[in-house]
């Protein structure tokens, strides 16, 4: 088809309605309404955006002397809750549930004994409350397994401050007596033989003998009798025993000896006199060691007794003034003897060690020196009142003495006097404001709190022992 001259085609009028169409579009897209794009705001540099593959841009070093920015303290702790606040409001909770249990609204009478139990499960309502729960369970038929209940320690409380008891002596070390107590024995007995036997070498100088054989005899028997006597296995008090009927049985021996003669006794009759009388005295002593019933304080305590009557027998013949000086001997034999059976008999019921009797000792040998003192300047050879007066006073201070002596060690060694292996007895008071000993001595403790015994009664407490005792 061929289009007409001289004007438009029909094929322009479409195309140009569609370019008009185009056009009223792209008008109408840019009419106000639209959103303009954001400017930043005034006083705000103008950033561009980092290009990530780009260099890392330089940035200057922390000053590590800077001052750090204050360190917000920590919170504070949370408040621990009040024991006695929630003892009481455990308290409120039980008298509530107590209250729904007898009312018969059990679950939730046992909703507030489990609360009452968590707020506080070791006051005073803590006890209610289990007992409530235990019953609500048997109310509402449920039952609780049993627990296996753990062995109650009947252990006895002792006091801390009590001394530990000695461990017994193990069997690789045995209580022995020591070498210096069975040398000394050994030497004061085998000595006395040996001047014995020495002093029958020369009629008319008996000492010429004696000494020199006694000396080494007694010398010998130190060194080498300790070591046989180990082979007992004697204790230190079972060697003192035997050694004390020596020394006290050589005393009486020879006193007797020169008893038996009134008209004067030579030196040899009185060694074999003391020699008879020790040997004897010892095997009295063995006897008495076997049954091991003595310690070494109670033979101390025999040994000061027998020393005090033998030297109080001379004082006191000197305050009688008997017509023969045998009866000087005679008196010191009972007063030693009356010693050794005391002491004996004594020993056991008493806390006396060595060293407390060795201080006894002591003060009553200077109680009994000292008036003699005085004699020396009241002496009058044509009267006998200066010698029956020192003999009194002398008398008086070997007893005052001792007197004052145990009085001023009363505290010493206090529970140290106990055979080997035996837990001591003065020291057995039990925790207590006042408190007796076994032995009989009150002492005053002081005030501790012991929990109640369930087999005095049913519900738990404490107690405060005013007074105890041991016997």
């Amino acid at each position: 088809m061929k289009a007409p001259t001289g004007g438009t085609p029909y094929l322009m009028w479409p195309r140009t309605v569609l370019l008009a169409c185009l056009a009223t579009g792209g008008v109408a897209h840019a009419q106000p309404g639209a959103t303009p794009p954001r400017q930043p705001p005034k006083g705000v540099p103008k950033t561009t955006p980092q290009d990530p593959y780009g260099p890392v841009p330089a940035t200057s070093p922390r000053d590590p002397y800077a001052p750090t920015a204050p360190v917000p303290p920590p919170p504070p702790p949370k408040p621990a809750e009040d024991p006695v606040l929630a003892e009481q409001v455990a308290h409120s909770l039980v008298q509530r549930a107590q209250e729904l249990y007898d009312a018969r609204v059990f679950i939730d009478a046992k909703q507030l004994a489990v609360e009452a139990l968590v707020k506080s499960p070791k006051g005073a309502a803590a006890e209610q409350a289990r007992f409530l729960i235990k019953a609500i369970n048997q109310q509402l038929g449920i039952t609780e397994e049993a627990k296996p209940s753990d062995p109650v320690d009947l252990t006895p409380i002792e006091d801390p401050t009590k001394p530990k008891e000695p461990l017994p002596a193990s069997p690789e070390a045995p209580d022995r007596a020591s070498r210096v107590t069975a040398g000394a024995h050994s030497a004061l007995y085998v000595g006395l033989l040996g001047a014995t036997v020495g002093s029958f070498f020369d009629e008319e100088q008996p000492a010429g003998g004696a000494v020199p054989v006694g000396i080494a005899a007694g010398l010998a028997a130190g060194l080498y009798l300790p070591r046989l006597i180990d082979k007992l296995s004697w204790n230190e008090a079972q060697v003192r025993t035997m050694g004390a009927g020596t020394v006290w049985g050589g005393l009486a021996g020879g006193l007797f000896a020169d008893l038996g003669k009134k008209q004067g006794s030579t030196s040899r009759q009185v060694l074999v006199g003391a020699s008879i009388g020790a040997t004897l005295g010892g095997l009295g002593g063995a006897a008495l060691a076997k049954q091991n019933r003595y310690t070494p304080g109670d033979l101390a305590l025999a040994d000061t007794f027998a020393g005090i009557g033998a030297v109080g027998g001379l004082t006191m013949g000197m305050l009688m003034q008997p017509a023969e000086t045998e009866a000087y001997s005679l008196n010191s034999i009972l007063g030693a003897t009356t010693g050794v059976i005391v002491g004996l008999v004594a020993g056991p019921q008493t806390n006396t060690t060595p060293r407390r009797m060795a201080r006894v000792a002591g003060t009553a040998a200077i109680g009994g020196a000292v008036p003699f003192l005085l004699y020396a300047g009241i002496y009058d050879g044509n009267s006998e009142g200066d010698e029956r007066l020192t003999g009194a006073l002398s008398s008086i201070g070997l007893v005052a003495g001792a007197y004052l002596g145990f009085r001023l060690t009363r505290d010493m060694d206090r529970g140290k006097d106990v055979l080997p292996g035996k837990r001591p007895s003065d020291d057995d008071a039990p925790a207590s404001l006042l408190g007796r000993t076994s032995s009989g001595r009150w002492s005053l403790g002081t005030l501790s709190v012991q929990p109640l015994s369930q087999q005095l009664a049913p519900q738990r407490g404490m107690t405060v022992p005013l007074v105890g005792g041991a016997f």
